[in-house]
């Protein structure tokens, strides 16, 4: 597991937050994780608990700043999210995540870009390394040297 180390310098704009804010609620009003096999769903306590506590912890003023603890409230909502939790239903059962919720999660991403930095050992660097060569196979190339490594060359 990375190791996560917490940014003292955050460059965090009225905007991140109200992206964080928007993202959980969102997740508190929109989003299920609890499905039963007559097809209901409902949100778990965990769920509404994490989404609220991240929309408690917020701090809107001119200048805000995410203590470790809000961060990491802001990472346990979204690691939550990213599994099982869904807010698009069809027919026959079919859930999904809208592009609504996975515009906002890329959001998330983009702040905590700036409130944490991630730290891999050796060994999460070399199956990071392999999960990444292994999925590159699948993306397009724009040149006809067959390069499919997106990554910024140094």
């Amino acid at each position: 597991m990375p190791t996560i180390l917490y940014r003292n310098d955050q460059n965090i704009s009225p905007g991140d937050v109200m992206k964080i804010a928007v993202y959980a609620e969102h997740v508190g009003r929109q989003c299920y994780d609890v499905f039963a096999e007559d097809g209901s769903r409902s949100r778990s306590e965990t769920l509404s608990r994490r989404a609220q506590a991240v929309s408690d912890s917020l701090n809107f003023g001119n200048e805000p700043y995410f203590p470790p603890e809000t961060t990491k409230k802001v990472l346990d909502l979204r690691t939550m999210v990213s599994g099982m939790c869904f807010d698009r239903f069809g027919e026959r059962g079919h859930m999904g995540k809208s592009m609504d919720l996975l515009g906002m999660a890329q959001d998330v991403d983009d702040v905590l870009d700036k409130l944490v930095i991630y730290h891999l050992s050796p060994e999460e660097l070399e199956e990071a390394e392999a999960d990444w060569a292994h999925e590159g196979q699948f993306r397009p190339t724009d040149d006809i040297s067959g390069d499919t490594d997106s990554r910024p060359k140094v």
